[in-house]
């Protein structure tokens, strides 16, 4: 009996130890979240709502990282998750949690090519090899994963093909050209191509899901190539007359930009347009957010315009031939994007469209709506960059 009440002395004193901190925890991240405008308490109204206090110290002690895997297992909810991720990235906020974990990250993708044959495989396996019930639960017929434009609507399919009406245009796509689709997803952009321009498109794709999806559902004006990009060259003989490379660029990593722009090169006929959509981050480095890389996009980065547009312009030069700007900034079309991506999840799954446990779509979730946020926060942009091959 001695040793038991001694045991159970000690677990409830670890317990008050923990309790204390966390109470000191929460003091803190409350006392600084105040200066953003954030609210933290068990209140049904504040901004965060307090399940389990403990979150707190998560936050503190891994930034990012803390914030999202507390939210997943249900330590804090929000009503305004978005408006949340936004007030603390846009006070800067974000930069004074974690720095340590945070540079140790940095650190990594600094000494590391991530993106190499092996990391570029791994976002495959954990992320676009999903059962492909998942994603056409949220996206739109044509199985857009990236920003639509929303130009006189507010629906989510019609700002798809009002995105992808642009690319061809971009593209300048005319019946009978050849193009190359590289990182095409399921294949819903080739789609809209060739029932819009009646032309063949080749997609390349590195995930069996998406190139097995586009066997099964797309008719003979598409063809797939399952392959890393860097296999392109050995893959295809032909050169074609368009290239587009749409929601890609965050998984070839600026380390290997020479040698995708060099396969781009390679496969564009003279005079070639190419059009590039990809994020980008508005500071001086390449960036990844630690939540992302873990559960949504291992291994990612976004690189800033200025580093895109060096490596371009070592192989390519303007599109001055398009109605449209060089570059195009499409960042505030994302959050809206995010959102119905979100709202479409959930009604899904309340319908039971789609079986979906709840940290698992609190996962998706976070994902969608802090990727809003750091949007809104500019923290994250997204733009087109429209370049051709010169004769």
């Amino acid at each position: 009996m001695l040793f038991f009440d001694l045991e159970l002395l000690l677990i409830m004193k670890g317990n008050c130890v923990q309790t204390l901190v966390d109470k000191g925890a929460e003091k803190i991240l409350s006392g600084l979240l105040a200066k953003t405008g954030v609210e933290v308490s068990s209140s049904e109204l504040a901004d965060i709502i307090v399940r389990d206090r403990s979150f707190c110290r998560e936050v503190l002690l891994t930034g990012s990282m803390g914030l999202g895997d507390s939210y997943i297992k249900g330590k804090w909810d929000s009503d305004n998750l978005d408006e949340v991720i936004y007030k603390i990235v846009k006070s800067g906020l974000h930069q004074l949690l974690a720095p340590i974990y945070d540079f140790v990250g940095i650190q990594r993708r600094k000494m590391r090519n991530l993106q190499d044959k092996e990391g570029s495989k791994k976002v495959m396996d954990e992320h676009y090899d999903l059962p492909v019930e998942i994603y056409e639960a949220f996206l739109d017929p044509y199985f857009q994963y990236t920003c639509a434009r929303f130009e006189g609507t507010d629906n989510l399919d019609e700002a798809q093909k009002i995105k992808m009406e642009n690319i061809c245009d971009k593209l300048d796509l005319k019946e009978g050209d050849r193009v190359l689709d590289i990182g095409g997803g399921w294949g819903g952009l080739a789609k809209y191509m060739s029932e819009t321009r009646n032309i063949n498109v080749t997609v390349v794709t590195l995930s069996k899901e998406q190139a097995e999806y586009i066997r099964k559902q797309h008719d003979g004006n598409t063809e797939v190539v399952e392959s890393d990009y860097r296999d392109i060259p050995d893959a295809l003989n032909e050169k074609f007359d368009a290239i587009s490379v749409v929601g890609m660029m965050e998984h070839v990593g600026s380390k290997n930009y020479e040698e995708f722009m060099n396969v781009l090169h390679d496969k564009l006929k003279t005079g070639g347009k190419l059009l590039i959509h990809t994020l980008y981050t508005p500071y001086s480095e390449p960036m990844q957010n630690p939540w992302l890389d873990k559960h949504i996009f291992p291994n990612g980065e976004l690189a800033p315009k200025e580093v895109i547009e060096d490596e371009m312009s070592k192989y390519f030069v303007p599109n001055n031939e398009s109605d449209y700007p060089i570059f195009e900034e499409l960042t505030p079309n994302y959050p809206p994007t995010l959102i119905s991506w979100r709202n479409n999840l959930k009604e899904a799954r309340q319908r039971g469209e789609i079986t979906m446990d709840d940290k698992e779509f609190r996962k998706w979730e976070f994902y969608f709506m802090s990727f809003a946020g750091m949007m809104r926060a500019n923290h994250v942009r997204v733009g087109q960059f429209s370049y051709k091959k010169a004769a």
